[in-house]
């Protein structure tokens, strides 16, 4: 605890040979805060982080395919994934989402504790009134939504994370409005700021990493302030959506030109990021230097540590984020 995660890797575990994955999924369900003996002595074969609280789970684990698999078959038996219609493949796909990977992306085993919150957006035993005044839309039906006139993106991420890969307005390649927030306790004040955004007769369609943001922010946002325009977001987030696409493409349905993110998603382990498969172009520019990149370094300041994305040739000299680490 209280060390900064760290943002490259490289492989020195078993997976090197037999591949591995790292799952990111989650659940808002009432429930007893207590994790099962069975899963928690299986989780700590694995690296990540699992959080259970009373409003459900937050989970990102790595391991070997053979381990992420055993985790997956023990998770879809126990009564907390009751509900969820996990039995085929593709259905087990979309929830667990699973991505390239392995325990190494985490300098640390499992580690797996009870919390207030299992995403922290710093308003504890907060529960929506109405979990349908939300609309959740597929990858394929926000990627069409996305395509309507009347349609405003906006992103529920970290400023740092926005920074290096967002979708755009199909229409004129604008992108997404993304919050000058540093983490997500940060939402709520930003959305109590006099004119944030007016969405002027527009839909509201809204996304995070993996989903797990985006169903606590905008129904806050929903039943905490004057928003009357209709929201959607996206199911499963960006993760779900680069997935989707890259079948899209790998099936010729579709060109890699046509999707709507562009750049990297950030994620939050070792990995830094990940994107489609056909390697896109960088969408940010070296704090240092501002050539085109999206390589990610942090900011050497004790105590500070923001993500900043620095290019490697830049790597090696001294990293400030702003005037005040430089002091």
């Amino acid at each position: 605890q209280g060390q900064s995660d760290p943002i490259t890797y490289s492989c020195s575990c078993k997976a090197a040979e037999r591949g591995g994955e790292v799952l990111l999924f989650y659940r808002y369900w009432t429930n007893d805060p207590q994790l099962p003996l069975e899963l928690r002595d299986l989780a700590y074969s694995l690296g990540g982080k699992i959080r259970v609280a009373s409003e459900g789970y937050n989970v990102t684990v790595a391991g070997t395919k053979d381990e992420i698999e055993s985790f997956i078959e023990e998770c879809c038996s126990h009564w907390s994934f009751t509900g969820l219609s996990l039995g085929t493949k593709e259905a087990r796909d979309r929830f667990f989402k699973p991505s390239e990977g392995c325990a190494c992306v985490f300098n640390r085993v499992a580690n797996v504790r009870v919390a207030a919150e299992i995403t922290p957006m710093g308003i504890q035993d907060y529960l929506p009134q109405d979990w349908n005044i939300i609309e959740s839309l597929s990858p394929e039906e926000f990627h069409q939504r996305c395509h309507e006139e009347n349609a405003l993106l906006l992103d529920v991420r970290n400023h740092y994370e926005s920074r290096i890969g967002y979708f755009v307005d199909p229409h004129n390649g604008e992108a997404a409005i993304r919050p000058q927030i540093r983490r997500f306790s940060q939402w709520p004040q930003y959305l109590k700021n006099a004119g944030v955004f007016d969405p002027n007769g527009k839909q509201i369609l809204t996304y995070c990493t993996g989903g797990i943001r985006c169903e606590k922010a905008v129904r806050w946002m929903k039943e905490n302030t004057t928003q009357s325009a209709p929201v959607s977001t996206l199911k499963g987030g960006v993760a779900a959506y680069l997935a989707w696409m890259d079948d899209e493409i790998s099936s010729g349905r579709k060109q890699p030109s046509e999707s709507l993110f562009k750049g990297r998603n950030y994620v939050f382990d070792a990995r830094g990021s990940t994107s489609l498969s056909h390697g896109p172009e960088p969408v940010s520019t070296c704090h240092i230097c501002g050539q085109s990149s999206s390589q990610l370094n942090k900011c050497q300041s004790k105590g500070c540590h923001l993500v900043l994305v620095v290019c490697l040739d830049c790597s090696d000299k001294d990293i400030r984020c702003c005037s005040s680490c430089k002091e």
